[in-house]
């Protein structure tokens, strides 16, 4: 029966099908592939930095003492070694290496910005994503402590 539908529109004069009204520049992205995104408002962070400075707080191979500088008001010995214990854990259980996809990043105050992060790696189903807060201090983009905090229990969990 179906054949006989493509048959009768050849036989009433369809010589081609395309998408109708000018559709025809039209392409699909690839399912999971990230969109361009505009580049940040001048004075905000870009994603390559907050990418980078995410894969420098999650190091596991890196002492949480080397990062205190990477984390607004530092990282507590308490936290610290907490951090440094579950990202060690992490490392043996396959975790890493991980990927860190910054988007939407938005101004969040004075010398302040968001953006969310998606997480993925090795033992994730599908990329975990958080909205972290960062700092501009002194020229530098570091995270923000209760973000920081957030991004290691999430790379870690």
């Amino acid at each position: 029966m179906g054949a006989l539908v493509v048959v009768g529109g050849a036989a009433a004069g369809i010589a081609s099908v395309g998408p109708p009204g000018g559709l025809a520049g039209v392409q699909l992205a690839a399912v999971g592939a990230p969109l361009p995104q505009d580049p940040p408002a001048p004075g905000l962070p870009t994603p390559d930095q907050l990418s980078s400075l995410c894969n420098q707080v999650t190091d596991p191979g890196v002492s949480y003492t080397t990062k205190t500088n990477q984390v607004q008001n530092g990282i507590s010995p308490e936290e610290g070694h907490v951090a440094d214990h579950d990202l060690r854990k992490a490392y043996r259980e396959g975790k890493f290496p991980e990927q860190f996809n910054v988007t939407n990043i938005a101004p969040a105050g004075p010398n302040a910005a968001q953006a969310d992060v998606a997480i993925s790696g090795p033992k994730f189903v599908g990329p975990v994503t958080k909205h972290l807060f960062f700092v501009d201090q002194g020229g530098n983009w570091i995270l923000q402590h209760d973000a920081a905090l957030a991004l290691i229990q999430a790379a870690t969990g």
